[in-house]
């Protein structure tokens, strides 16, 4: 027995490793899949309510990646235009930092060696090229994923017949549950975060503004995307406005003091009291949970790993809360309200099952 149970965690850390080692080598195909699955929770509901007003499927999933569509060009021409003046500054910027760390090295009395050993035309230079890097792979993937958004959309409504046809009818009703879990949660989630950063992003784009911080637009973008990073995200958009802030105002230090405040009060009261009230236990994950898994998906697709941490993390764990002898772990990476929620997901759970199986029936038999 002992034996055997050996073997069987032994088969499970290959079988992880075999797992992450395939994710990691062909993240290019498989993240804009994920990103597009992902989408297809937020977009979904939408196409269902145009379809339910007489708008034709096909043209109400168009209408959906043509917004998107829209919004990625937008988004990408001002992206592009600031970092072209970014680019034109640069030199500026070049000066300022190297003045300030000369000025630190001279008040603190640290050997001049420092400054030579810190290459700011190389850390800046790499830090702009990664930065290129990784927008110009988004934007390759881009089109992907759109290709299978639209795909996935097209076949939503057909998952559960296909199931029933594959599967016993048991057996296709815990599928339906786990998906249908899976989609309110990862859908609601998405649906807040989007919500709640557009609003951070609008907050700093206006304080920024007034404060008089060089390229507000770039740095609403980027506390956008930050805020889908929990716990860290935030630490860092602050510590990269304020850096920044530092080198454009210096010796100006009300106009430092002004941004920082500015990214640290508007993060504060949208991340400890809007975030939270909008979206409450829903996720139910363990914090040191979702601190491993941005290591864990960081690791594997890099920043997008960790936009992408959450919601994939949330997924896993619904599905071992459903799957006969894996509750266990799903119970380690929640929080510890996992026994109320279960009993008030297994009345949800009857009627949802018995309706989805149903709805299935019916339009196989219409079929």
């Amino acid at each position: 027995m002992d034996n055997q149970r050996i073997n069987s965690a032994l088969l499970a850390v290959i079988v992880v490793v075999a797992v992450g080692s395939v994710l990691r080598l062909t993240g290019s195909i498989f993240l804009p899949l994920v990103l597009a699955l992902l989408l297809s929770f937020v977009f979904s509901p939408v196409v269902t309510y145009l379809a339910k007003h007489g708008v034709p499927r096909l043209l109400g999933i168009l209408s959906v990646l043509a917004i998107l569509l829209t919004f990625g060009f937008l988004i990408g021409f001002v992206v592009y235009s600031s970092t072209q003046s970014l680019l034109r500054e640069f030199p500026l910027y070049q000066r300022r930092l190297t003045g300030l760390t000369q000025d630190l090295i001279e008040r603190f009395d640290l050997p001049d060696y420092l400054l030579s050993e810190f290459n700011i035309n190389r850390t800046l230079g790499s830090l702009v090229v990664s930065i290129s890097g990784s927008f110009m792979a988004f934007a390759s993937g881009l089109l992907l994923m759109l290709v299978f958004l639209l795909f996935l959309l097209l076949e939503k409504p057909y998952l559960n017949i296909k199931m029933l046809q594959a599967f016993q009818a048991h057996t296709t009703r815990k599928i339906v549950i786990i998906f249908a879990h899976i989609n309110a949660q990862i859908g609601r989630y998405l649906s807040v975060k989007l919500l709640v950063s557009s609003l951070t992003g609008g907050i700093i784009f206006v304080s920024f503004s007034i404060i008089g911080v060089d390229f507000p637009i770039i740095w609403a973008i980027l506390t956008f995307l930050f805020n889908f990073i929990p716990s860290i995200g935030s630490i860092l958009i602050t510590l990269l406005s304020g850096t920044f802030a530092l080198v454009q105002f210096a010796p100006q230090w009300n106009n430092v003091i002004a941004t920082v405040l500015a990214m640290s009060i508007t993060q504060m009261i949208i991340g400890n009291i809007i975030d939270p009230k909008l979206l409450g236990d829903s996720l139910n994950l363990s914090p040191v949970v979702i601190l491993v898994s941005l290591l864990l998906w960081g690791w594997l697709w890099g920043v997008m790993g960790m936009f992408l941490a959450v919601p994939l993390t949330v997924a896993i764990k619904i599905a071992f809360e459903n799957i006969p002898g894996m509750e266990a772990f799903g119970i380690m990476m929640g929080t510890g309200s996992y026994r109320k929620r279960k009993k008030r997901q297994h009345k949800h759970n009857a009627g949802t099952g018995a309706q989805a199986e149903h709805a299935a029936t019916t339009a196989a038999t219409d079929r």
